[in-house]
């Protein structure tokens, strides 16, 4: 594991209640695995389940770690980064409190200031969601 629940912060710029990773298990140039926990605390739970945007940003979340981790293994500023657009989102099943989610995401291009990804969510062996996201990074990229 890279980064513990205690440490993300410094890899992602949300704050709790809108945390959607609590550990990094893998991130390169190109490629991130986190893991979630779904917890009742979380702002994106609605009637004990994580809701769509929660799912939404559980991935972008993994981009912004990626991102964070790799630049400060890198001795660089962590840009900022903002959803442009998100594609093809296919959403299987809503995970309930408790549920740990493994999600990964691979950068597929990336174009002047925007990064095009891959994002996948999953329960144990069980997809969860899935879509493709543009996000525009600042200038540290």
């Amino acid at each position: 594991m890279l980064a513990t629940r205690s440490e993300i912060e410094s890899f992602i710029p949300q704050r709790d209640p809108f945390i959607a990773i609590h550990e990094i298990h893998q991130a390169t140039d190109e490629y991130a695995i986190t893991q979630f926990t779904v917890v009742a605390e979380s702002i994106f739970v609605i009637d004990g389940m994580l809701g769509e945007p929660g799912l939404i940003e559980n991935i972008a979340q993994t981009a912004a770690a990626q991102m964070g981790y790799v630049c400060k293994t890198k001795k660089l500023p962590v840009p900022i980064g903002y959803i442009a657009s998100v594609k093809n989102l296919k959403i299987i099943e809503l995970p309930p409190i408790g549920s740990v989610l493994t999600t990964s995401i691979q950068i597929t291009n990336r174009v002047m200031n925007v990064i095009l990804i891959e994002g996948r969510i999953k329960t144990g062996d069980n997809s969860v969601c899935e879509c493709e996201m543009r996000i525009f990074v600042g200038q540290n990229v």
